[in-house]
């Protein structure tokens, strides 16, 4: 998939893939699930004072942005930064570019924090790729590739597109200005030169904690970085940092300013965590039918270890309550 701007205007399955992670229908406003975050800020120069109003941004036109980006910002819905975009635009725009490790949840802004980075970075002239963001999944990589298509609509020339394969297209290269794409497609790609990287100088890599929980992604990350120039800027963002996630984005954005959220933020507001110990499998669906027994609500979703386990406990709760549970 490749679009180019402005000459068409933003298909509508574009703009329905931008509706994630904080950006609205266009004269909607954001839909940003703006959590009242402290956003720890470790600058990679220690000399750095943090709380330096140079490393925050109240609004968008302080970051000196063109007017074709504050435009799609506008079209997206956006009014002012949140809290994470507030800290991390300022540091992802700077000069010379420097690298981020970033703690963020899914409905922060994150997705748009990055695309606009990138947005503010490449050269509509140079026809060729410029920046590479990797995803976990295809699902993933689309909706990216929807914010960033739907940010840069109105920046003339601006081509961006799906690092993924497509049958109609085989052997054809990927030219376009912002790529996106999963690790493995993305180190294909460069190693047949479908994807030419002597001119990538950003690399965003997305969701780094489910990356690293999918055996080999973390590791097709890293030979894709070794694939591109020494000099570019690398982005991490990571919605949790168990201690893999620290040690691998140390190796792979190293010298970065790292962002993280305080650790009573973690738990978006209205959702309530607890865990219970049971000594037999067995015992498990007893606890969970008194678990139901002291609760009230209309839905909820399980998930089950086991692939086929579920349509166990489905038939079972179904013959307790008439519940409906289409299992998959």
């Amino acid at each position: 998939m490749s679009t180019e701007a402005p000459e068409t205007e933003v298909p509508h399955s574009d703009v329905a893939a931008a509706q994630v992670d904080g950006s609205g229908p266009p004269g909607k406003g954001s839909e940003l699930q703006e959590i009242e975050a402290n956003v720890e800020v470790k600058l990679a120069d220690l000399q750095a004072d943090p709380d330096n109003p140079l490393f925050s941004a109240k609004s968008f036109e302080q970051l000196n942005l063109s007017e074709g980006l504050l435009k799609g910002i506008s079209q997206m819905g956006f009014v002012k930064p949140s809290k994470i975009q507030e800290k991390a635009l300022p540091l992802l725009l700077m000069n010379p570019p420097t690298n981020m490790i970033a703690q963020s949840q899914s409905g922060t802004g994150k997705t748009a924090a990055f695309s606009l980075n990138i947005l503010s970075r490449i050269n509509v002239d140079l026809v060729a790729p410029q920046a590479l963001v990797l995803a976990p999944s295809r699902e993933l990589a689309r909706q990216i590739l929807g914010v960033v298509t739907h940010m840069g609509q109105f920046i003339s020339g601006l081509k961006t597109q799906a690092a993924i394969p497509d049958p109609t297209k085989r052997g054809q290269k990927y030219e376009s200005h912002v790529l996106v794409g999963t690790p493995g497609t993305a180190m294909d790609m460069i190693r047949r030169k479908l994807i030419e990287a002597k001119d990538i100088k950003i690399l965003v890599l997305d969701e780094a904690d489910n990356m690293l929980d999918q055996q080999g992604l973390g590791e097709q990350c890293t030979r894709v970085k070794q694939m591109l120039p020494r000099n570019i800027q690398t982005v991490l963002f990571s919605a949790t940092f168990p201690q893999k996630v620290i040690d691998y984005a140390n190796k792979f954005a190293p010298n970065a300013n790292v962002l993280t959220l305080a650790h009573e933020e973690l738990t978006i507001e209205g959702i309530k965590q607890l865990y219970i110990d049971i000594d037999k499998d067995n015992d498990k669906y007893s606890t969970l039918l008194k678990f139901y027994g002291l609760m009230t609500q209309a839905s909820s979703i399980i998930f089950v270890r086991v692939g086929d386990s579920h349509r166990d406990l489905c038939s079972k709760l179904i013959n307790v309550d008439s519940s409906n549970c289409p299992g998959t």
